[in-house]
């Protein structure tokens, strides 16, 4: 069976000297102004003591733009990077890279938001993928790791994640409100118990049957009790999203 891929989503800009560039408008040592790179790009915005600082807007060589706060000549507090390939991430900045609340658009249409930790998922958090599956819990290092539930396909899992993948204890609960209670050995999943769907009543209404317990979840397909474990099954995760949901010129570490 498939198995999580860590998702990297490094965030650290590659500086240019600014010993090395242009003021061409205004006042670049305490003031405001408009600073060019020899290798391409522009600063404009605040300046103190010849660094950047307040709010300004960069523009770099490889066609990324960052819009913000700056501290020390780096993006540091709120702000907004937007990279060529359409990726867009929105929040906080630490010394030029992303760590804390905020939140990533890809370009398939993914989105995570939630909590950054020197450029990865880290801490509470949700991605929803390109497809509508939907993962909210806990991150760690860029991984699916502690609690967490997973909506894709019509089925709903409950439990444990430890660097990725499935660990532990969980339940998986079918659009028809059944529910497979067991627990994850060897990459599969253990059924220990099983819980037959309820009896619909006649004052049961159609947004009853959807709502699987969460309005964070809407069912996408029908899955019987009797049906194989789907948790077993190779197309239960989401495989576009998985092999290539973050484009590598950017998330891959290559910008250091």
């Amino acid at each position: 069976m498939k198995k999580f891929v860590q998702f990297f989503c490094i965030m650290m800009l590659f500086f240019p000297a600014i010993s090395l560039g242009e003021c061409i408008e205004g006042d670049c040592a305490n003031g405001y102004g408009v600073y060019i790179f020899p290798e391409g790009g522009q600063y404009a915005g605040q300046f103190a003591s010849g660094e950047f600082a307040g709010r300004g807007s960069q523009e770099y060589a490889d066609g990324n733009r960052y819009e913000g706060m700056f501290k020390n000549s780096r993006p540091h507090g709120e702000g907004t990077l937007s990279y060529a390939d359409g990726s867009i991430y929105s929040g906080q900045f630490d010394h030029g890279v992303i760590s804390g609340q905020g939140t990533i658009v890809f370009p398939s249409g993914s989105k995570y938001e939630g909590r950054f930790k020197d450029g990865l998922f880290h801490g509470p958090g949700e991605f929803v993928f390109a497809d509508g599956s939907k993962y909210k819990g806990e991150f760690k290092k860029g991984r699916f790791d502690g609690k967490g539930s997973l909506f894709s396909d019509g089925r709903l899992y409950v439990g444990e994640f430890r660097e990725g993948e499935h660990y532990g204890k969980g339940t998986i609960t079918y659009y028809d409100k059944s529910k497979e209670i067991g627990e994850w050995k060897d990459g599969k999943f253990i059924v220990l118990q099983k819980i037959k769907a309820p009896v619909k009543k006649k004052s049961d209404t159609a947004e009853d049957d959807q709502a699987f317990g969460s309005d964070d979840f809407s069912p996408k397909d029908t899955w019987g009790s009797e049906q194989q474990n789907p948790f077993q099954q190779d197309n239960f995760f989401p495989g576009e999203e998985q092999e290539a949901s973050f484009p590598e010129s950017d998330f891959a570490g290559e910008k250091q």
